[in-house]
Formats: structure tokens, sequence, C-alpha cells
């Protein structure tokens, strides 16, 4: 044994590199899955000069204590960085399921959200594990704890707080449960692989409630969660998920410039003069070749949501979709588009919305079982509504056919609210002086102007240069909707 105390200092910290624990590398290996170290290895900005791809950035509570002999003890349960990705700053943690669970028995975190807090750094983690651990391995053994919790928050205030003042990015891939799955849950973005899970009480707690023996996908599998609003995006492997949480957070950022679609001049001929067509096909004709990124595909899918760009600006896009129950907005939907302003308006994302929907419906369940959808509005459609009446953010309204009932109140404000729409414009196809089934009123006639397909783009570009994105705001307008 080495009596430098820096050797032993240096030891102790390489205990916890990958090369170090080859048997624990081989479990994760025979899993499919990447290392904590691998996974932010992926994720983070390299040094061009480090060959051995360990500088991932400034690693936070790698030591956790030092024991009466002196020896340096490494912390478990996962890995903190602050790094950057693609130049920008910010928080990045994985726990490692392979050490003692991926518990956070630490203060980690809570220190880092704090700092994430002041200095506007956006967090992304993975949070695969099975929560806090009640007990800390090292409880008892005399060791001189070096991380034990200081700064502003906890755990789950910290992530709270950081709701609409920074964005917060989870990736689930493997069992989540406890109190990974709420950090999953106070997150902005939550990208799953499939297979994981999400759940407060995992299958031992089940069992012993229950008697029932499920797995942990069984019992809370993302791709339930995919369908019913409660992550945002579901991918194959961990390496898309990186990839995946590497786009969304560049759209926080402006690009410098952008290129229209190779389909911009085509936009005239995607919308039918009756009957379904796929509304992805004009959000492409619109915004920047490629950069349309879909948000929760599965959730409520007659809105669509997602982030795009126009000449390199960020924005944030809500439409209807004809090709799923004619375009018609459910609760579901309604809750979906209403989440999406409240994100859009926190991180100062202009918003589009194109709208050709009947109006909104309400979904009933019958003595046989059977669902039925019937006009009507109840209060999770007016939460749309409210969201957009506090909004700030520029909105850019195009009616492409019909504007039934509540529909492009939902989709784009009210033409009275704090914020009217910038711009609120119809296309030749729009219907107009039609009785309106779903609803007391009659479609929407007023419009800013009627324009071509094609003259979209360039309106809606040109007003936008005219509008700076400011992210210079001394406080946080609101947190973000957590449905």
């Amino acid at each position: 044994m080495t009596t430098d105390p820096v050797r032993r200092l240096a030891a102790a910290k390489a205990s916890q590199l990958d090369a170090s624990r080859p048997d624990a590398v081989a479990r994760v290996h025979q899993t499919g899955k990447l290392t904590a170290r691998e996974r932010l290895s992926l994720l983070l900005d390299r040094d061009a000069h480090d060959e051995a791809g360990e500088d991932l950035g400034v690693e936070y509570g790698s030591i956790a204590a030092v024991t009466s002999e002196g020896e340096w003890v490494p912390e478990a349960g996962g890995i903190d960085f602050v790094g950057t990705i693609a130049g920008q700053t910010v928080i990045a943690s994985s726990t490692d399921f392979t050490d003692r669970g991926g518990g956070y028995g630490a203060a980690r975190l809570e220190r880092l959200f704090a700092l994430s807090h002041q200095h506007r750094w956006p967090v992304v983690f993975f949070v695969d594990g099975g929560g806090s651990r009640a007990r800390h391995p090292r409880t008892g053994l005399g060791h001189l704890e070096l991380n034990g919790p200081f700064g502003r928050f906890g755990l789950f205030d910290g992530v709270a707080e950081l709701s609409g003042w920074v964005p917060t990015i989870a990736i689930v891939s493997g069992p989540a449960f406890a109190g990974h799955a709420s950090l999953a849950g106070f997150s902005d973005f939550v990208i799953a692989t499939g297979g994981s899970s999400i759940g407060m009480g995992g299958p031992p707690m089940v069992e012993a409630a229950l008697g029932l023996s499920l797995t942990a996908n069984q019992l809370a599998g993302v791709e339930m969660h995919e369908r019913t609003g409660g992550i945002d995006l579901l991918v194959t492997d961990e390496v898309e998920a990186i990839a995946a949480a590497r786009r969304y957070l560049a759209f926080y950022r402006d690009a410098p410039s952008g290129q229209p679609s190779p389909t911009a001049s085509k936009l005239a001929d995607v919308v039918s003069a009756t009957g379904s067509y796929d509304m992805r096909a004009v959000i492409d004709g619109i915004v920047d070749d490629e950069s349309f990124f879909e948000l929760r595909p599965k959730f409520a899918p007659s809105v669509i949501t997602g982030m795009g760009r126009m000449k390199g600006r960020s924005i944030g896009i809500i439409t209807s979709q004809p090709a799923v129950d004619d375009g018609a907005i459910t609760e579901d939907a309604a809750t979906k588009a209403g989440r999406m302003v409240e994100l859009c308006d926190a991180y100062e994302y202009p918003i589009l919305s194109l709208i050709d929907t009947p109006g909104t419906v309400v979904r009933r369940g019958g003595d046989d079982g059977e669902t039925s959808t019937q006009p009507g509005v109840n209060r999770w459609h007016t939460r749309a509504v409210l969201a957009h009446h506090h909004r700030t953010v520029p909105l850019f309204a195009v009616q492409v056919r019909r504007g039934g009932g509540l529909g492009p109140a939902i989709l784009g404000g009210l033409g009275s609210g704090r914020s009217v729409p910038v711009f609120w414009v119809a296309w030749p196809s729009t219907e107009l002086g039609n009785n309106d089934g779903y609803a007391a009123v009659r479609y929407q006639d007023a419009y800013d102007d009627v324009i071509a397909p094609g003259a979209t783009r360039r309106n809606i570009i040109r007003l936008l240069e005219g509008m700076p994105r400011r992210l210079d705001r001394a406080a946080k307008k609101h947190p973000i909707d957590t449905w």
C-alpha cells in the first residue's frame, strides 16, 4: 500500500473507471446496455486531445469519504459531471445500476441542481434505479463523509425548481422506480428505451402486497407510458436515446441558418379538399429541411406536437392531425397541446399552429364497455386555452381547412387574449361559413389574410426576424405541467 495520499487518491479514482471493473462492465454489456461512463462518454463533448476518452468535463462527488486509516472511499451508485454538449455547458449524470442498484445516497445531484439553477445549465440524466437508499452502505463505518447535503435544494424540490427555468432531460434505460421515477416525472423531456419501466412501487413491493409476481416491464412498462403520455419519446436503445437528448437540447439554441425542405414548393398539393391527409407533410413543407422533431407521437395522436426550425430559428409546433380521428381534439389531445404551449412559453420558443379540426370531443364509456366519442367540452380542453392566455411568446396560426368549435382556440389561442397571435392566416382550402356540428358556434371567419400555402414559410420568417428571442429574464415565468 502506498503511503502517498495523492497516489492513494488517484488509485481510489481509478478504481471507478471501467477498466478497473471488468466483471461489472461485462454484466452490463451482456444486457445490451452501456456502463454509466460509456453513456456520458457518448453524451458529452470530449477533448480532442484526450485519446483515452476519459476527459468528459469536471467530475463532482467521485470521492465520498475517508477512513480513519486515511483511505479514500469512492462514491457509489453513479457519476456526475459538468461538461458540454455541442459546446453548451450542461450537467450530466448517470446512475450505475450495477452498483447498489444505482441508488442515490449522497447529495451529488442536490448540489448540482443548485448550480444548474444559478448558472442556467441544462440537466441531462440517466435515472434507472430502485430509488434513494434508505440506509447508506457506509453507515456505522466511522468514515468522515465528504459530500453530505449542502446547497439550496433537496433532490425533488431541486428538479422541481428547475422546471421552466432550464431544460431537464431524463433518460430511462432499465427499471426506474420510486425516487428515480419521480426524477423522470419532474423532467421536461423523458426519453425511454424499449423494455424499460417507470413506476413508484417495484415488483417486490407488489408481490408482498398483492401476491402477484410481475417483471418490472409487466408492471410499469414504458410501452404503456408511451400510449398514455407518461414519456415523450420511446427509442430502441441507449445510443438512440443519447442522440435524441442531444437533438432535443440543440433546440435550446438557434442555428445560424436553415434551408427549406424540397417539399416546400408542393404544399398546395398536400391538402385534399375532403377526407384525411397527414399533417406531417404540411409541417415538413414549412419548417427547415429535416428539422421536425416530434414529441409524444403515440399519445393523443389527433394532435401533433414537436420542435422544428425556420431559417435556423427554433420553434415549437402544435397542430391537429386530420389523419387521426378526423383531427378532433379529445381531452388528452388538449392536455398535450396545453403542455406544449407551456414548454414553448417557458423557453421562449415561438409557436407554429396548423389548424384543421372539426372541434373538441369527449370520450364516454357505455355500459357495454364500448367507448364513444361525442362533441363536447370539459375542463381538460380549457387548460390549453388557459396556457395560451398566459403565454408571451409569438404564435403564428394557419387555418389549413376547418376550424370548428373551440379547436382554433386550443391550437392557436384566443384572438382577445393577453398575447394575440402575431399572424393568423387562412389558406384557400379553408372552409368558410359552415355550421359547426361540434359546438353552438360557427367556424372562425376572421383572418389577417388569405395566403397561398407556398408563401407561409416566407411570411413567418420575415416576422420572426423582428422578434428576437429573449433568454435573459431574471426570473422564470412558470413551471411546466408534468403531464
